[in-house]
């Protein structure tokens, strides 16, 4: 296994010289590239995410987070791994950073000739016909420090991880630190590093960096982890970052007989300003499930609910990025159209909401009581959590506010300001104010 790796990784950090002429080309000729414009709604229910790209039939199987420091080219990353740039939000466009989590399915396929990876029809090697291999959803986590929480929730998305680096940035990075810590935390244990930018420095500096990478790695737990250097401007090695994801990160089995549970990213409102009252659909809520399958016509609870109290609807369609299906697996991203007013699903409202079988989801509570885990490297000149101090916990997809109510040895007791569904056993991300931020400095594992 590790003689696979090494060489894997001594081919991506050699490149392939028909990439790299390429790139060379693109550098000198191409001009810059036109910035995406943000992707329009489709009209009904769940067709509302549905694209023009042809994917094959079915939801994805696996949920790959894209992390790293803010500006190190995680979206243009996930533009060329599925064709969708990820940054749709106004504000997103006006400011170039991403805000909210981006999601974007993608097939990943091989050709049969010449065995390059891809995401086109016909091979870019060798204009061969290619077949698919699997299909992935991304999980875009934002990089900016303010944005912390927001990343957090993405991270209970994830089944693996490619860490993005700038290959022309001093190494590493706070949000690089930080991402990593809270992927490590959520149990994710398969990671690929994507080195992006190499078309902006010399060799000698992107080697360098890959040292310090691979020690940054090795103290971090990811010794193992592949380093592929990549142009997301010019598209080099895209294609080796596929193979190592495809080898790196395996699709992850979960249990289909246990009652439906489904983490809740996101919600919207899909109906068109002035439709008329008999067209209008029901809102819809979007995640992923981590156990059990849904069904059109199933009875469901999303909890902790509205003032505390279990909502109680019913789904009327499932859709993936691209297609409405009859029931949803654990594992890609999904939106389920349910019979809910839409007022109450529009502009997220139901992030960090817990959707399940009525019946099946324990009852929401405002008292925690952890087991403590502090991390060791950490920016912060006081990290230490004090009794009567006000803390961020990210649990599931939600994020809330909390006063440490007993902190003792390795036992944390907290009262948060509103209630959650949360079970024995589960990780629960720390973050302390840091002037006019939040930094993750612990987790803990509810007793």
């Amino acid at each position: 296994m590790s003689t696979q790796k090494e060489g894997r990784t001594k081919t991506a950090e050699a490149k392939p010289k028909r990439e790299k002429k390429k790139a060379k080309e693109a550098a000198v000729s191409q001009p810059a590239a036109e910035k995406p414009k943000a992707a329009q709604k489709a009209t009904g229910g769940c067709e509302a995410i549905a694209s023009e790209r042809p994917l094959p039939v079915g939801q994805a199987v696996v949920n790959i987070g894209m992390i790293g420091h803010v500006d190190h080219g995680k979206t243009s990353l996930t533009e060329k791994l599925s064709g969708k740039w990820t940054d749709t939000h106004s504000e997103e466009i006006k400011r170039g950073i991403s805000i909210r989590l981006g999601y974007a399915d993608s097939v990943f396929r091989r050709c049969p000739k010449c065995r390059a990876f891809g995401i086109t029809e016909k091979c870019a090697e060798c204009g061969s016909e290619t077949v698919p291999e699997r299909k992935v959803s991304f999980v875009d986590a934002p990089g900016h420090e303010t944005l912390m929480a927001t990343m957090l929730s993405g991270a209970a998305l994830m089944h693996g991880a490619v860490l993005v680096v700038a290959a022309n940035e001093p190494f590493p990075q706070p949000r690089t630190v930080e991402h990593l810590m809270a992927i490590k935390m959520s149990g994710i244990k398969h990671v690929v590093v994507a080195q992006n930018k190499i078309d902006l420095v010399e060799k000698e500096k992107a080697l360098e960096q890959q040292r310090e990478i691979r020690k940054f790695l090795t103290e971090m737990g990811y010794g193992n982890a592949p380093i592929i250097p990549t142009s997301a401007s010019f598209g080099a090695n895209i294609g080796l970052l596929i193979q190592a994801i495809e080898e790196e990160i395996p699709t992850p089995q979960f249990d289909r007989a246990k009652p439906l549970k489904m983490f809740v990213a996101r919600s919207f409102d899909a109906n068109r300003p002035g439709i008329s009252p008999e067209k209008l659909k029901g809102g819809i809520i979007g995640g992923t499930i981590t156990q059990g399958i849904a069904r059109i016509g199933d009875e469901i609870e999303i909890k902790p609910g509205l003032d505390d109290k279990a909502i109680q609807t019913r789904i009327v369609s499932i859709g993936t990025e691209n297609e409405i299906i009859q029931e949803a697996l654990p594992g890609g991203l999904i939106a389920i159209q349910t019979e809910l007013d839409s007022n109450l699903t529009k502009n997220d409202q139901m992030r960090g909401q817990v959707a399940g079988i009525k019946g099946s989801l324990g009852e929401p509570t405002t008292k925690l009581l952890l087991e403590l885990h502090e991390f060791k490297r950490l920016a912060m000149q006081n990290s230490a959590i004090s009794v009567s101090e006000t803390i961020m916990l990210t649990i599931g997809t939600m994020s809330l506010l909390g006063t440490v109510l007993r902190a003792k040895g390795n036992d944390l007791q907290l009262n948060l300001r509103s209630a959650v569904v949360i079970e024995k056993g589960q990780t629960v991300a720390i973050s302390k104010r840091d002037g006019t931020h939040w930094r993750l400095v612990a987790y803990g594992i509810q007793k």
